[in-house]
C-alpha cells in the first residue's frame, strides 16, 4: 500500500472540488491550482470536445481537469505501476473511465509505438529527466493533430526549446517555466 501525501483539487468543470490524491514518488510534483487555473483559462476555447494526452500523468490531475471541462477523451501515460492504478482507480470511482485510457508504460516508448493523434499534450515529465526535448521531438513528428497544442512545465533557464515550437503562452513561478506551444 502506498502512502498518500495530500491531495490536489479539480478546480474546474462538472468535477470541481474533486480530491485527487497525491501518492508519494519520486519527481512526483504535481500542478499547482494557480498554474491549473491560468492553463485552463488559456485552453477555455479549446477544450470542449477535445482529445487529450496526459504524459508523464503522475496523479493525472491534467487529465482529469480535461476531463471535468468536457475532453471527449484522455489518455493517460504512467510508468510508475502505483500512479497509474491510482489513476485509473479514481477514474472508475468518478464514473468516467470511460472517456479515458491508462497505459502502465514508459511515455517515450509510448510515443514512439502510438499512432493516434491529439488536440491537446500535457507534457509535465520529471525535473532533470532530460525527457522533455526527446518527447516534443516525437510528438512533432506524429501524435499532435494540426492546430494541436502542447503544454509543457520545465525549471527556468534548464531547457531551451526548439525553435520549430512556437509559444502561444508563457507563465512562470519562482522556479518553473510553463507554455502552452504549437508548431511553427
Amino acid at each position: 500500500m502506498s502512502k498518500s501525501l495530500g491531495s490536489v483539487r479539480v478546480i474546474g468543470g462538472n468535477l470541481r472540488g474533486t480530491r485527487v490524491p497525491v501518492e508519494h514518488a519520486i519527481g512526483l510534483r504535481p500542478t499547482s491550482d494557480r498554474v491549473k487555473e491560468t492553463l485552463f483559462n488559456w485552453l477555455s476555447l479549446n477544450i470542449e470536445g477535445a482529445r487529450c494526452l496526459d504524459l508523464f500523468a503522475g496523479t493525472g490531475a491534467l487529465g482529469i481537469e480535461s476531463l471535468s471541462r468536457g475532453a471527449s477523451t484522455v489518455t493517460f501515460v504512467e510508468k510508475n505501476q502505483v500512479l497509474g492504478r491510482a489513476i485509473s482507480s479514481l477514474l472508475t470511482s468518478l464514473g468516467i473511465i470511460s472517456k479515458a485510457e491508462v497505459y502502465l508504460q514508459d511515455s517515450i516508448n509510448y510515443i514512439k509505438s502510438c499512432d493516434a493523434q491529439f488536440d491537446i499534450i500535457f507534457l509535465d515529465p520529471p525535473f532533470k529527466s532530460n525527457l522533455l526535448l526527446p518527447s516534443l521531438e516525437l510528438i512533432a513528428k506524429r501524435n499532435l493533430r494540426p492546430n494541436g497544442m502542447v503544454y509543457v512545465e520545465f525549471l527556468k533557464n534548464d531547457v531551451e526549446l526548439p525553435k520549430e515550437w512556437r509559444k502561444l503562452k508563457v507563465g512562470s513561478t519562482k522556479s518553473m517555466q510553463y507554455s502552452l506551444l504549437k508548431m511553427g
